[in-house]
């Protein structure tokens, strides 16, 4: 069985966060949603971890998605947020974009949601897994590293035993020619 993606659901309608929940189960996406409606418990959901998407209102009326967009990026930035507003216009919704935000959908066209969730989990993984190849990357040349100071270093020490040798050939033989 599949585990069910954490979301951190920053919402002030129960309505809209419920609306939110079917479209998401609809379309076959298993999901546990913590539902929160200020800063604190924001971010105390967060610091409790394992949360995988944030999706976000824009628009609350003690707290905003842009504020708890710059409170994830600082603490969380491998966790999108995607705002999902009644109330984002064009030039917020690209403000939220440049900030950081993963995407946006707009409360009136909820289809979107789904496509958005899957595009911002599909970077979550593909991101993980550059990191992961990037630090086998890191191993790898770390070894070579190792190795190549290996190598010189028997090539060092092959050469003085060679010197060795020759320098008491030669000196043999300077010894024998004198007798």
């Amino acid at each position: 069985m599949k585990r069910p993606l954490r979301i951190l659901h920053l919402e002030d309608d129960p309505k809209d966060a419920a609306l939110v929940q079917s479209t998401l189960a609809a379309e076959g996406i298993v999901c546990a949603i913590t539902c929160v409606e200020n800063r604190d418990d924001f971010v105390a959901a967060l610091e409790r971890g394992g949360i995988g998407l944030i999706l976000s209102d824009y628009t609350l009326p003690a707290f905003d998605g842009m504020s708890a967009l710059k409170i994830a990026q600082v603490k969380w930035p491998a966790i999108p947020l995607i705002f999902v507003s009644g109330t984002l216009g064009e030039e917020r919704a690209i403000e939220s974009l440049k900030n950081g935000a993963t995407d946006y959908v707009l409360k009136d066209r909820l289809a979107r949601l789904v496509p958005a969730v899957r595009r911002a989990m599909q970077e979550v993984k593909e991101r993980v897994g550059r990191q992961q190849a990037e630090e086998k990357r890191r191993e790898y040349g770390a070894k070579i590293q190792v190795l190549s100071r290996r190598l010189v270093e028997a090539q060092e020490t092959e050469r003085r035993r060679l010197a060795r040798e020759l320098q008491d050939e030669i000196g043999q033989a300077l010894t024998v020619a004198q007798m």
